[in-house]
């Protein structure tokens, strides 16, 4: 009888044990980011300063799960999987059209697209583009999403005949690599990196750029209590004033946070058709 009650406790102490890391899971708030194919421990990494801050401020865990792209993210969005997200506006506004999530923060500062080339090609205006190789990130990415927007502005409405070809690569890196490798000619990235990869070395034109947008957003879902959301857009607001948030954003080369509302985005859903 004894020896029945000591393993009865004892079943009941790994069932507890076992469902505590559970229960702390369910807990914890979960932010969503567009990982591009990085690995869950670089994600974690990369976004460790400021989950720790979240964290600390909110009083409750935050864990982070990186989606490899656009569509994905926008499939997960819709299920209202994450608590909050930070990501490009476009898949912001696409979440609050699916799921009724509201912008919160944002960095300050506008996002266009470039359209570049090797200097040694010889390419340095939009007319010296036709016939060429072109090269994009994804084709749900929001940057590539503006790319056929300005080529429509620019006349080209049929870019599968005015390039040569069209590629598209798992994210700006990608791109990069394929001018240096001689994989394409023309290259298109945010205008932001154009300055990087100049400022790096790379002899580079800048053949033509894009009409700026709000930048990289922070949103939550829209059914969380005010005083939560509240809380979360302040921590946000307050980051540069803390050590770890300041970490991630220094290794980010972010200068902080701004606020941000839903109509900061009208233009950018009519540019790219959002409704």
């Amino acid at each position: 009888m004894i020896v029945r009650k000591l393993i009865g406790i004892l079943s009941m102490g790994i069932a507890l044990f076992a469902w505590q890391p559970a229960a702390a899971q369910e807990r914890a708030y979960l932010l969503g980011v567009i990982s591009y194919g990085n690995s869950a421990q670089m994600i974690a990494s990369e976004y460790q300063g400021l989950t720790e801050y979240l964290g600390r401020v909110l009083k409750r865990p935050v864990r982070i799960e990186g989606a490899r792209d656009f569509t994905s993210f926008g499939e997960r969005a819709k299920a209202k999987r994450y608590h909050m997200m930070f990501v490009a506006p476009s898949a912001v506004i696409e979440a609050n059209r699916s799921a009724g999530y509201l912008p919160v923060a944002k960095i300050p500062g506008l996002l266009s697209v470039s359209f570049m080339a090797p200097t040694k090609s010889g390419i340095a205006f939009p007319e010296d583009m036709k016939g060429k190789r072109i090269g994009f990130t994804g084709k749900d990415a929001m940057i590539t999403q503006l790319a056929f927007v300005e080529l429509k502005n620019l006349g080209i409405k049929e870019p599968e005949k005015h390039f040569s070809s069209l590629a598209y690569y798992n994210d700006a890196d990608g791109v990069l690599a394929g001018m240096q490798m001689n994989l394409i000619d023309v290259g298109v990235a945010n205008s932001g990196l154009f300055n990087v990869w100049t400022n790096k070395g790379f002899d580079m034109n800048l053949i033509h750029s894009g009409k700026g947008v709000p930048h990289l957003t922070f949103a939550v879902r829209g059914d969380l209590p005010e005083s939560e959301r509240r809380a979360i857009t302040e921590a946000l607001l307050k980051a540069t004033q803390d050590k770890d948030a300041q970490e991630f954003l220094r290794f980010s080369n972010f200068p902080g946070f701004e606020p941000a509302k839903l109509a900061d985005y009208d233009e950018l859903a009519k540019m790219l058709g959002i409704k």
